[in-house]
């Protein structure tokens, strides 16, 4: 499977079926922090499998304020790297300030695997319709994110308009014609757009499964 110079189609369909061919691991590690659920390297690392790449960390070094160290997510079938990162593990960072040199070394490599993948590959969690946060776990504090500031949830669309645009996606004979239906399921939001996503998905799953059968004798 290679990225270079293919069409986005190609590009989607690669994508979808990473979705189908890791969900079960990336949910099976996936961490549970105050509610909410994050991907750990374990799935980000199976999505770069599945998608016929490795990812690796090295460089680490020390710099002021902590330890950093870079990701890379490389195409194994040809050596390109099409993603890297930064993994950093602070001072400041009560949970990791008293740990050996050797483990906050670690998670920086850690932290920059996972990064480096979901720089690559954070649509794919999405495809999931999982409910997973596309932030790496390990970049979570143990207590989850207590500065986050609430913000207005964005207007609904119109029933009328979610309706019409999931009779689209299950009228669409092609991948490209669901590719042209991607900017309407980006104006959706919440329960909407996870709904869109998963019909769109189905719907590219039986557009696939049509196009290898067989003609009849």
């Amino acid at each position: 499977m290679t990225v270079v110079n293919a069409s986005g189609t190609a590009l989607f369909r690669a994508s979808t079926d990473a979705a189908g061919l890791c969900k079960e691991i990336v949910l099976a590690t996936a961490k549970n922090i105050q509610g909410r659920r994050y991907v750990q390297v374990e799935g980000w690392q199976a999505i770069a499998i599945a998608h016929g790449c490795v990812a690796s960390s090295g460089s680490v070094e020390r710099v002021e304020g902590g330890f950093r160290a870079i990701g890379r997510v490389i195409r194994m079938e040809n050596g390109q790297e099409i993603a890297t990162a930064e993994g950093f593990v602070g001072d400041d960072e009560s949970m990791w300030a008293r740990r050996p040199e050797y483990a906050r070394r670690a998670m920086a490599q850690t932290r920059a695997i996972s990064r480096a993948c979901r720089s690559a590959f954070a649509h794919v969690v999405v495809m999931m319709n999982a409910g997973l946060s596309t932030t790496p776990a390990e970049e979570v504090p143990a207590g989850g994110f207590d500065d986050v500031v609430e913000r207005p949830a964005a207007p609904a669309a119109p029933a009328a308009d979610i309706a019409s645009l999931l009779e689209d996606i299950g009228d669409a004979e092609s991948i490209e014609d669901l590719e042209a239906l991607r900017p309407r399921i980006r104006t959706l939001a919440g329960d909407a757009k996870q709904q869109a996503l998963a019909a769109a998905k189905k719907r590219a799953d039986r557009i696939r499964a049509t196009d290898v059968e067989p003609d009849p004798v």
